[in-house]
């Protein structure tokens, strides 16, 4: 047996333990494919609720004026993308195969890629606070767990915030006031002023997600264990609201994500059963059930948040969040849509897949006609993607087994340019991508 079957191995191990803080699948070797290649879902409006940038599950591109100056929009600087990828790799040629992590800034003004930000173990999540000026990064899905702040003027990285047992999502109230880190059984929130923690959220089997109302009152949790439901946490003093249940078809009734509207009005949940429940965020009661033929893997909102475009099986189904009616299927020719990401004029979903056939082309929706255009090729599957503040470029994050890239795109013409390199190494848990507003 090799050394890389022999970690893959151990590593498969280490993601059966029930303490480990990503979805725990029924199936073992499901919950193995989803772990090792899973970005916590970060689509885009699922930003406008956690400040942060990706797509997500994402995981969502934060949209907004930039942080880093006052100046007319044609003056500020060029925004830059973080990306976070974890490897086995040897640190001398006769040593084991370790874990390693780490951040790579790339700015966008150059797509070059800066000095990779080493993160001790695996990185866990990326979140950027609205104004641009720090990236919060975490590091120990296996215990002990950590999060990192990284200054994004300097790109140094700050004193790592103990988190006791794992540190997996992170997400950033809209306000810019506090990180919400979720851990294997609970969320501990982090004052972004001070870096310090304040008292852990006790979460019953963990949290999987988190979203937030727009005023940053309303944390929407999304716990692992369907008996979990949607967990609301006051965010002022941060207790416990009454669950709400969802998804309760027999035998498919576990809630594999959630996203609140730019407006803050609705919660939507995918369920396993093909539904997706809307919640009313002003009463915090569930609305009939949506059913979506193709399923309901992701979800991106348009800005002005009238529609919905829910990915499944070889589809995107258009939602009138007005009605909460389902549109037509738009046919994508992709097995699955699990990466999507919306440019910031709502004119163009980008939608891929990471597993299945094909695995090496990303497909532009026209939002005004609903229709695919034609698929652009990167080379390799795209674990991430995310959008200029600008909506000019976006940028797709690219494994191999062994070779990590990003692939800037044009929006204008959706032509890919030449890939920029990241890293080489046993690629392992899935890339992360944000970038600054």
């Amino acid at each position: 047996m090799s050394d890389e079957d022999d970690a893959e191995n151990r590593l498969r191990d280490v993601l059966r333990d029930p303490r480990w803080s990503l979805p725990a699948w029924r199936d073992p070797e499901q919950r193995i494919r989803r772990a090792a290649r899973r970005q916590r879902l970060r689509v885009t409006g699922m930003a406008a609720g956690a400040a942060v940038a990706v797509v997500a599950v994402a995981i969502p591109v934060s949209i907004g004026a930039s942080g880093h100056g006052s100046g007319p929009a044609g003056h500020r600087p060029a925004a830059t993308v973080y990306v976070g990828y974890t490897v086995l790799r040897r640190a001398r040629s006769h040593e084991p195969l370790r874990i390693a992590g780490a951040i790579v800034p790339i700015s966008t003004g150059t797509n070059r890629a800066a000095q990779p930000i080493p993160i001790r173990g695996e990185v866990g999540d990326i979140a950027i606070t609205p104004d641009g000026k720090t990236a919060y990064v975490t590091s120990g899905n296996i215990q002990p767990g950590a999060v990192i702040p990284i200054s994004t003027a300097t790109n140094t990285p700050g004193r790592s915030i103990s988190i006791s047992d794992g540190a997996g999502l992170v997400a950033i109230t809209p306000d810019g006031k506090t990180a919400y880190v979720g851990g294997s059984d609970k969320i501990v929130p982090i004052s972004t002023a001070t870096n310090t923690p304040g008292r852990p959220i006790r979460i019953h089997s963990g949290p999987d997600s988190i979203a937030f109302t727009p005023d940053s009152k309303t944390a929407y949790v999304l716990g692992r264990s369907a008996k979990s439901g949607i967990i609301p946490i006051h965010t002022v003093t941060n207790t416990l609201g009454k669950p709400i249940r969802v998804c309760r078809g027999p035998g498919l009734d576990f809630a594999s994500w959630s996203a609140i509207t730019p407006d803050g009005k609705t919660l939507y949940v995918g369920c396993d059963d093909n539904t997706l429940t809307p919640i009313s965020t002003a009463t915090n009661t569930p609305g009939r059930p949506i059913r979506v033929s193709g399923g309901t893997f992701t979800i991106a909102f348009t800005p002005d948040g009238k529609t919905a475009y829910v990915g499944g099986r070889g589809t995107v189904t258009p939602i009138s969040t007005a009605t909460n009616t389902a549109g037509k299927p738009i046919r994508v020719g992709l097995s699955v849509v699990e990466v999507v990401a919306m440019t910031p004029d709502g004119k163009t979903l980008y939608v891929t897949n990471y597993e299945g056939r094909p695995v090496d082309t990303i497909v532009p929706i026209s939002t005004a006609t609903n229709t695919a255009g034609t698929p652009i090729r990167v080379g390799s599957p795209a674990d991430a993607l995310a959008i200029t503040p600008d909506g000019k470029i976006l940028y797709a994050a690219s494994s191999t087994a062994t070779r990590n890239t990003v692939t800037p795109i044009s929006t204008a013409t959706n032509r890919a340019g030449k890939p920029i390199f990241t890293s080489r190494g046993h690629f392992v848990f899935g890339e992360r991508i944000a970038i600054t507003p």
